[in-house]
């Protein structure tokens, strides 16, 4: 049960999505009735939260301190809510996970699976997502916990366990690449290759490799998805670029290789698993941060 009034909910949905189309579409309700609530919240607070522009909403100066007061209520509001249903005994109302895509296929799940079999009732709100949202998040209060790559310090977060994975080339069985060991960039430029996007691409292993190495790809595709990334090389398509978590299923089917990359100066994939550092966790949330600690940390010592 929401404590939070129905205009309100409104006005974070339609800051969230910066449309009050796409916040309808997300609260199940008609985008009139949207606009409704906000014009009557503005009414009675006497203050423009939105700038409306052909292309959307964007949040008032008013707007902006506004919305993170309503993020602030919303915290608090889980925390109540989460004490009321441990008095009824129902568990815990939720853990918000954000997730790098890497984790999301089969490590994550499994580790949710295990924490369902001890804890039925609770919850989870899962976010895949760039590292760079996935920081925001955690730092707002939006998730309670993340797995990142690579991310940058942040003061006002914690990192609970950090595991570094090789980085290599990803491509079909068949591929001529496939039958070494190891591979070297060089090798690779001479194949067509699949890249993430300009979006992925910042902050990623790869930027960071690049870094070092002056290599002229001939590039096939560039993906928003690491689920294209590996759909294209699974199909022959070209070369690609993970650490071997990106490709724990392909690998056990047999429908992708990964051949680690031997020049020097390559970075590892670094994985963290992140949470604010001034707010308290949970007991439920510190026991399912400690199942995917030690799940992160055998999956390292696999390579």
């Amino acid at each position: 049960m929401p404590l939070m009034t129905t205009a309100l909910r409104y006005f974070e949905e339609v800051a969230r999505q910066g449309s009050l189309r796409k916040a309808a579409e997300r609260l199940h309700v008609a985008a009139s009735a949207v606009n409704r609530q906000i014009l009557k919240l503005e009414e009675q607070l006497e203050v423009p939260l939105f700038e409306r522009l052909p292309r959307g909403m964007r949040l008032s100066s008013a707007g902006e301190l506004l919305l993170y007061q309503v993020r602030q209520w919303q915290r608090d509001e889980r925390q109540i809510l989460g004490v009321l249903d441990e008095i009824r005994g129902a568990g815990c109302a939720e853990i918000r996970v954000a997730s790098v895509e890497s984790m999301t296929d089969l490590t994550l799940p499994a580790v949710m699976r295990r924490f369902e079999q001890r804890y039925s009732q609770v919850r989870f709100e899962l976010l895949t997502s760039l590292t760079d949202v996935i920081v925001e998040r955690i730092v707002s209060g939006e998730s309670d916990i993340g797995i990142c790559v690579n991310a940058s310090p942040n003061p006002r977060v914690r990192t609970l366990r950090s595991a570094t994975f090789r980085f290599g080339a990803v491509m079909a069985p068949d591929h001529p690449l496939a039958r070494q060991k190891e591979v070297k960039l060089k090798d690779c430029a001479e194949y067509r290759v699949i890249l993430p996007d300009k979006d992925m691409y910042r902050g990623s292993t790869l930027e960071q490799t690049l870094a070092y190495h002056q290599v002229a790809f001939s590039t096939f595709a560039e993906c928003s998805r690491v689920l294209s990334i590996k759909s294209l090389a699974r199909a022959g398509l070209g070369i690609a670029f993970l650490n071997p978590l990106d490709i724990v299923r392909e690998v056990q089917l047999g429908e992708l290789v990964f051949r680690p990359l031997s020049d020097h100066q390559i970075a590892g994939a670094r994985l963290d698993i992140c949470v604010a550092r001034e707010r308290p966790m949970s007991p439920a949330l510190a026991l399912f941060a400690e199942m995917l600690s030690e799940t992160l940390a055998e999956e390292e010592r696999r390579g």
